[in-house]
């Protein structure tokens, strides 16, 4: 049966602009009843996709000798892009994006201006924005959760210069070693194909933020970590090998 929450029917959107594309959904810019909203529209392989995310974290995870279950798949993921999943996150100063409405293919959110993360840091700009990430993902870990999916394009910059999550269908109550290393190996492997210059000073203030903020100690393996997700993420690999060797 259709899970269906709707504020703003999607007979009133006006207008529509590709915004950006993901492995899951589709993601566009559009005006809903005179405002910009973010709408989300899943893929017809996104099951598929997220089936070997799931595969592959639980191979990894074995690989690692910390066996750790896999984020589940489904319901679950739509009910952590929820309301009560969003106010949990608030509650513990983790900021989201406002939810208009939620259906099982479709997630209709505010628009948020300043983009994501990851194109900031292409320009140059943001940099220091990075060590307010590891401030939210030792929020997050603190309260006994895990992101799983931590790469940087899940972050956005409100008009304010500050970090908003989103993307939030893999959240799991699980903060073990391993999935906290997984939170801290995916945001630096998503960003590993950066110049070098700029990739170690997202490394260094990410990591400060992270210990500055976290109740548990960094997994000390989440290097080895980086270094496998970074060969899915990178998209330029002579940089991607430059900042391993650093």
């Amino acid at each position: 049966m259709l899970r269906y929450q709707c504020i703003y029917p999607a007979v009133f959107i006006t207008s529509k602009s590709l915004h950006f594309v993901n492995w899951q959904r589709d993601i566009s810019i559009e005006t809903v009843n005179g405002r910009k909203v973010i709408v989300k529209r899943n893929k017809t392989s996104k099951e598929f996709h997220e089936y070997i995310l799931v595969v592959a974290y639980g191979l990894i995870s074995i690989l690692m000798m910390h066996p750790s279950t896999p984020p589940s798949l489904g319901h679950l993921t739509r009910k952590n892009e929820g309301f009560p999943m969003r106010s949990f996150l608030k509650d513990i100063g983790v900021p989201t994006p406002n939810l208009l409405s939620i259906s099982d293919t479709l997630i209709i959110e505010e628009y948020i201006s300043g983009g994501n993360l990851y194109r900031s840091f292409t320009r140059g700009r943001g940099i220091n924005l990075s060590y307010d990430v590891g401030i939210l993902t030792g929020k997050l870990h603190n309260a006994g959760y895990s992101f799983v999916d931590n790469k940087c394009q899940n972050y956005l910059i409100s008009n304010l210069q500050s970090i908003i999550r989103t993307d939030l269908g893999f959240t799991q109550k699980n903060a073990s070693a391993f999935s906290r290393g997984m939170d801290i190996a995916t945001f630096l492997a998503s960003v590993i194909d950066l110049e070098q210059n700029v990739y170690l000073k997202i490394e260094n203030l990410f990591l400060q933020g992270y210990a500055s903020e976290s109740k548990n100690p960094t997994p000390f393996f989440w290097l080895i970590l980086r270094n496998l997700l970074s060969l899915g993420f990178a998209s330029n690999r002579v940089l991607m090998v430059r900042n391993m060797l650093q």
